[in-house]
């Protein structure tokens, strides 16, 4: 186990994608560790202790959805995790509301999903450079 890398936090109401999330993540040798948590409220609590490096975090969810979460790490974080938002709603408003609270990436679940694990490791690499 690589106890010196990237602690990953998955936020989705859906268990399969969750799975798979997991799974693709336990590939990339850069990941010490993953969480999940089914809803931003959960999430919320998670993060406190969990401090995660990197979170994925979907739009829609029951309860408070990814856009609000955003809106409660703006306030409450001072270091902050890189933030890639999944979602199945792609809308130009989501993506822009997403990027102006400080989201690094907006991935379309059908079309982008593969695309974390690269850029979980470019975050590693990055993480390496700062030292």
């Amino acid at each position: 186990m690589n106890t010196n890398g990237l602690k990953v936090l998955l936020i989705d109401d859906t268990v399969m994608i969750l799975q798979r999330l997991q799974s693709l993540l336990a590939e990339v040798k850069q990941v010490s560790r993953t969480e999940s948590a089914t809803s931003a409220e959960e999430a919320l609590v998670l993060m406190d202790g969990y401090q995660p490096d990197v979170m994925v975090l979907d739009i829609n969810m029951p309860g408070m959805g990814g856009i609000e979460m955003l809106r409660k790490l703006n306030v409450k974080q001072m270091i902050k995790p890189v933030v890639i938002m999944l979602t199945n709603n792609t809308f130009a408003g989501y993506r822009d509301e997403c990027m102006r609270l400080g989201a690094d990436y907006f991935l379309d679940k059908s079309r982008d999903f593969l695309m974390i694990p690269s850029i979980v490791e470019k975050v590693q690499e990055r993480n390496v450079l700062q030292f």
